[in-house]
């Protein structure tokens, strides 16, 4: 299974640092988390620039992305700056 890391405004969300969820794709992944965790869909959402990154390694269009059951993914907030 996947595992999933959640950073500190994620955990406030979901109470926990990190899961391990049964998904072949990033899109069945959030499908779960979401439906586990309505507030972080919400929270999600909001921060619609939410990127992933997979084995350390961002992915630019994740919704397809293929996972393993030793992925170790990351829903990381952009950085903001000028």
């Amino acid at each position: 299974m996947a595992v999933v890391h959640f950073s500190t405004d994620q955990r406030k969300h979901t109470g926990i640092t990190h899961i391990a969820v049964e998904a072949a794709t990033v899109r069945e992944l959030v499908r779960e988390l979401s439906q586990r965790y309505p507030t972080l869909n919400a929270h999600l959402v909001e921060t619609s620039a939410t990127a992933v990154a997979i084995d350390g390694e961002l992915i630019p269009d994740p919704m397809l992305e293929a996972l393993t059951e030793t992925s170790e993914v990351h829903l990381v907030r952009p950085l903001a700056g000028g």
